[in-house]
């Protein structure tokens, strides 16, 4: 209402000063300039004026309201639906004879509202296939763990044949079966981060523990997040960097404002740059005996700690990984 009544007013007044020219001018075509002023001052012609500008005024705020107002209050319910629901279905524009920057506007929004609805469904499924994998995944690592408990009671076999094969047998099922849990671990939805105050030297040492490669540490003695997710972020890259031939690892911890960048190299061959634009999609990978899902993974956990994970320059050591950590 009060923006009916602003167009009422504002064409009002702007109205009058023309009125009042045209009138003039009207006056002046007929009679002298003296007498033609003396008419349009006389309360006739200013009640006439008023009455004029009224009108204009009741017009403009009408056409606003039909031609304008009214089609930005359907885009905005519009929006509300989607909003709302965005599998429903919008009728088309009710009237194709309003304003065209907001006729456009809604012929965006439905277009928008297509693709949306298509995308919602590719996810569904979507979803519905990773909650399939995950059903076989977990029914195959069980099926390959008592496979693996079996034929490691094959070295100590009599039959030297038999011993020879063993090895390769258990070094097949523990690679499947690491790639179940990989697959598991990347269908499966992330609980919060639960942060609490870790000793890193304590947390390198543990990562030192579990790979044959030498790892420095340098950065503060403590970080506030979530131990779990930085220990396995930490555990990927660095069994990417041994499974690539790196003998060493680098992680560099410094604060920038309410962040913690960490900072992590290596001195292997670096990465393809063939996968570089893609190296933190799933399934991609520069060697053929992985999957592709251990950076996926870091990926999701980096964004799980209100961070992210960046590859910015030819090798891994250019990456930093800045997360929401406090030091």
């Amino acid at each position: 209402m009060r923006t009916h009544f602003r167009i009422f007013i504002l064409t009002a007044i702007l109205s009058i000063p023309v009125l009042t020219a045209i009138l003039f001018y009207g006056f002046q075509a007929h009679t002298s300039t003296d007498i033609a002023f003396r008419l349009l001052i006389k309360g006739q012609s200013i009640l006439l004026i008023l009455c004029l500008a009224i009108l204009f005024g009741v017009l403009a705020a009408i056409l606003f309201r039909h031609y304008w107002l009214k089609p930005l209050n359907m885009l905005e319910q519009d929006i509300a639906t989607i909003a709302s629901n965005p599998d429903q279905l919008l009728p088309p524009p009710a009237n194709s004879r309003i304003s065209l920057p907001v006729l456009d506007a809604q012929y965006q929004l439905r277009s928008l509202h297509q693709k949306v609805r298509q995308s919602i469904r590719q996810r569904q499924r979507l979803a519905d296939a990773g909650e399939a994998v995950a059903k076989i995944n977990h029914d195959l690592r069980n099926m390959l763990s008592s496979i693996l408990l079996v034929t490691e009671q094959l070295e100590s076999s009599a039959d030297p044949q038999v011993a020879q094969v063993a090895p390769v047998v258990i070094r097949a099922s523990e690679q499947a079966t690491e790639l179940c849990q990989n697959m598991l671990d990347y269908l499966s939805e992330l609980p919060p981060p639960a942060p609490e105050n870790l000793y890193m030297p304590a947390v390198m040492d543990e990562l030192s523990a579990t790979a044959e490669i030498r790892l420095l540490y340098s950065g503060p003695d403590n970080l506030f997040t979530d131990r779990m997710m930085l220990f396995r972020i930490f555990l990927n890259l660095l069994r990417n960097a041994q499974d690539a031939g790196a003998k060493q690892m680098t992680i560099d911890v410094w604060q920038a404002g309410h962040l913690a960048v960490i900072d992590i190299s290596d001195n292997g061959p670096g990465i393809d740059n063939s996968i570089r634009d893609r190296i933190f999609s799933a399934f991609t990978s520069g060697r053929s005996s992985h999957i592709g899902l251990g950076l996926a993974i870091c990926l999701d956990l980096a964004l799980a700690l209100e961070g992210r994970l960046a590859l910015r320059a030819p090798r891994m050591r250019d990456a930093p990984f800045a997360c929401n950590c406090q030091r």
